[in-house]
């Protein structure tokens, strides 16, 4: 468990300052563990996970954390 925990702070830590601001993800390919991991870091964050209106659903950098309802 601890290596999907280092894969998936490796995975979005190009996200943005957590607590601060909604904020995208970083690419990668939108899988069942990946989007587990970056749905648990937004709700952390005060957030939820989105993906972006119009953008395909298997890549991972078309996702949003929105935190505050705006982004």
């Amino acid at each position: 468990m601890r290596s999907l925990g280092c894969l998936a702070a490796a995975l979005l830590a190009g996200c943005g300052t957590a607590g601060s601001a909604s904020y995208d993800l970083a690419s990668g390919v939108a899988n069942y563990d990946a989007l587990r991991a970056a749905t648990e870091k937004c709700h952390a964050d005060g957030g939820q996970l989105a993906l972006k209106s119009g953008y395909d659903q298997h890549e991972l950098s078309n996702y949003e954390c929105k935190i505050g309802g705006k982004k």
